[in-house]
Formats: structure tokens, C-alpha cells, sequence
């Protein structure tokens, strides 16, 4: 059947999918024993993404909403942080506000900056973990494989990875917009206290 004039989104839609189906073969691939199989169909339309190592840091987090948010946004690498704000070519001055030490990136930010380095440092002293802070893309990597775990340790460090990201964030906006951050150690006890909560 030709395509007709004046089709609406979704019918647009199903036509272009049948225009898939016909360059992979035809409808016969997707019958079983004479009858027609849709999930077969599904699965042939269905785009195949790549892998993401970090996809359970977010899927089996139990972090609170906002903080599994917030690393959603890290590990796809969309937080407004200085260097992307330049990037886009707002005039704003570079340096990270929690150490002024260094240009904003995310990579410095979380855990790389003195103030992070300190905090996550002493949410894994915490948790139990003898090593010492590592850089954004090896903190990740450690938290995808304690995020597989079923152990109430591991899940703990999920959270805690989840929460500690996110209330660097909140400190860096504080300093930003109110000119005030919290004390390491109140930070640091507000992130067990919402590790606690999240794992009864």
C-alpha cells in the first residue's frame, strides 16, 4: 500500500518502521508456526545501545531521588560546571569555588579538588574502605562493580558514592549563589546519616 498524504506522527512512525522491515527482508521473519510474532518484531525494530559499565549505579541505586539525578547528569557529563559554561561562551571566571585552586571541570570537582577529596575521603574512612581517593573515572569504575553487588557493604557504597556526588554539588552551588559552604565533617555526617536511612 502506498503512503497516504496527511498521515499524523505515529502513523508516519509505523510506516517508516515498516520501510525497516522491508530492507531487512520482509514480514515472514516474524511468523512462528503461521502466526505472527510481534516481539519478534520488537526486537528486530529495537536499537541495541552499547554497553554502559555505570548504568547500575543509577538502575540499583538507593539513593534519595535527587542525588541518583544529579549522578545521572556527572556520568553523562551534562552538570553546568565552569568549564562548560565557558564552553558555551558565558563570561564567567574559571577557578573551582570549593578550593580555588584549580579550573571547575568535572573531573576536578568530584573527587580530584582538595574540599571533595577531603569529604569523600572521610565518607570511605566511614564505610570502611583503606585506600585513598582516586580521580572521577576511577571512583565510577569502583562504584560500578560495588553497585552489582547484593552485600549490604557494597550497597552502602553505592549509596554512599550517590550521596557524596551530590552534596559536592549542593556545597559547590552554595558557595556560588550564597557565598557559604558546611563544615567537612557536618557534610560528611549528613551523607552516613542519609546511607543509614536509605539502607533499613
Amino acid at each position: 500500500m502506498p503512503v497516504p498524504n496527511g498521515l499524523t506522527w505515529s502513523l508516519r512512525k509505523i510506516w517508516h518502521s515498516r520501510d525497516m522491515v522491508m530492507q531487512d527482508g520482509n514480514f515472514d521473519q516474524f511468523t512462528y508456526a503461521g502466526k505472527f510474532k510481534i516481539n519478534k518484531m520488537y526486537k528486530c525494530l529495537l536499537d541495541t545501545g552499547g554497553h554502559v559499565a555505570w548504568k547500575r549505579i543509577i538502575c540499583n541505586s538507593h539513593a534519595t531521588p535527587k542525588a541518583a539525578f544529579i549522578v545521572c547528569l556527572a556520568l553523562h557529563k551534562r552538570l553546568p560546571t565552569k568549564d562548560r559554561l565557558r564552553g558555551w561562551g558565558i563570561n564567567i571566571a574559571g577557578l573551582c569555588e570549593l578550593c580555588q585552586a584549580a579550573d571547575e571541570s568535572l573531573e576536578h570537582l568530584f573527587f580530584y579538588c582538595s574540599f571533595s577529596k577531603e569529604v569523600w575521603g572521610g565518607v570511605l574512612m566511614h564505610m570502611e574502605v583503606n585506600r585513598s581517593v582516586m580521580q572521577w573515572d576511577l571512583e565510577v569504575q569502583w562504584c560500578s562493580v560495588k553497585s552489582r553487588s547484593t552485600k549490604p557493604a557494597d550497597t552502602r557504597r553505592s549509596i554512599a558514592f550517590a550521596e557524596t556526588v551530590y552534596a559536592l554539588w549542593l556545597q559547590r552551588n552554595a558557595k556560588i549563589f550564597k557565598n557559604k559552604t558546611d563544615y567537612v565533617d557536618c557534610i560528611i555526617r549528613r551523607i552516613l546519616f542519609i546511607v543509614a536511612c536509605r539502607c533499613e
